[in-house]
């Protein structure tokens, strides 16, 4: 394991052929593997980000309302549909 500064210095890392592969959130990873003819992202994950949703202190009566929105968002399809808006790509749904 080697430390990489940022994104940009990975790429360049990679073109240096200081690295053979890079971990990070798929999306990224995939930004990043546009850029960089023969790249490719591997199936699979090797760890997982969660979402989350907070309030102000003392909001605390919001808080069913956000539980609903959530559940809402999940299964009524909304929260796939801005992931596809959105353009990201390698987002799973967490079981």
């Amino acid at each position: 394991m080697v430390p990489v500064q940022n994104l940009k210095g990975a790429m360049e890392m990679f073109e240096r052929r200081e690295l053979d592969v890079f971990a990070t959130n798929k999306p990224t990873l995939f930004e990043m593997s546009d850029q960089m003819p023969g790249a490719r992202v591997q199936d699979g994950r090797w760890g997982v980000e969660h979402i989350a949703v907070a309030t102000a202190k003392g909001r605390e009566a919001a808080t069913e309302y956000i539980r609903r929105f959530v559940d809402e968002a999940q299964t009524s399809g909304l929260l796939s549909q801005a992931v596809q808006r959105a353009g990201l790509r390698g987002v799973v749904k967490a079981p």
